[in-house]
């Protein structure tokens, strides 16, 4: 579901809370723009899947918050990531693994996909984890449906490289870079902050 936390006040609060907020603004700088935000469950396997092509680097950079509200480990559908992997040359190297879901016996390195070296980002209810859309993740093992909230947010674009790449990611898309009215018209100042620029823009808005 997309404008996930736009539906209910509780969880605007997840996105001006300091403990939130302060994480991207330090790592995408003060002026950053909210992309979307979705509530997903996620049933069995999730194949490797992020990086970015050779011939496409990232224009502008991006980050990603995710909170799952189960105990979540190594072998029941924990988040897993490959350190380094949304950064050529190792991204690159790393193309090979990016399958499709109908294709979950490949074996890429002559291991099958759980075995791939990586590291298991175990999470408890409460716990938040911070990452990038083009690393490499994935997740195994779990029989059972797990619930995970995210925000997407993106550094505001200084060229109009940039922004046209964000453009035609709203246009592509139905919820990145749609801000919700309801956050247009927030009270709140950081919230409004970060949707401020996308008014600007013209970017289509939601109706949430």
């Amino acid at each position: 579901m997309g404008a996930f936390c736009e539906r209910h006040p509780d969880l605007t609060n997840w996105l001006d809370d300091d403990r939130i907020y302060e994480i991207m603004e330090t790592l995408l700088g003060p002026d950053f723009l909210l992309e979307h935000t979705a509530g997903i469950v996620y049933w069995g396997n999730t194949p490797w899947h992020g990086g970015l092509p050779p011939d496409k680097p990232e224009p502008i950079t991006h980050g990603k918050i995710a909170m799952y509200f189960d105990t979540l480990k190594k072998d029941n559908g924990c988040l897993r990531v490959i350190p380094g992997s949304h950064r050529p040359p190792l991204s690159h190297h790393l193309q090979q693994i990016h399958r499709e879901a109908d294709e979950p016996q490949s074996m890429f390195f002559d291991v099958t996909d759980e075995d791939i070296p990586c590291v298991a980002l175990e999470t408890e209810p409460g716990d938040i984890i911070v990452f990038t859309e083009p690393v490499f993740h994935s997740a195994f093992g779990s029989t059972i449906g797990r619930l995970q909230i995210t925000a997407e947010y993106g550094s505001n674009p200084t060229t109009d490289e940039q922004l046209a790449t964000l453009r035609k990611h709203h246009d592509t898309f139905t919820w990145s870079y749609h801000p919700s009215e309801s956050y247009i018209n927030s009270d709140r100042p950081r919230v409004r902050r970060m949707v401020s620029r996308l008014v600007e823009w013209g970017f289509e808005t939601s109706k949430v």
